[in-house]
């Protein structure tokens, strides 16, 4: 189970911890690793952290396609309807 606040709070703690263009490799990095290891959750989740870190808060359109990985997508309680 993915949760949202989870990728939101890495992502904050990129932008604390490291420059743009480190973030942004770790993030890759990371991604790829669980690509290449089969870990579709994983990628999930790395991707989330990506669009958070890139744009905080996701767009209503992006939330909208979220809903197909709802089973496996554990919202904030705030954005849940």
């Amino acid at each position: 189970m993915i949760r949202s606040a989870d990728a939101k709070a890495v992502a904050l703690e990129l932008h604390a911890r490291y420059e743009h263009g480190r973030a942004i490799t770790l993030i890759g990095r990371v991604s790829q690793k669980a690509l290449f290891s089969g870990r579709p959750d994983e990628v999930m989740f790395w991707a989330l952290v990506f669009a958070h870190y890139c744009g905080g808060d996701l767009s209503p359109a992006v939330d909208n396609q979220l809903d197909a990985f709802e089973p496996f997508i554990l919202r904030d309680r705030y954005q849940q309807s």
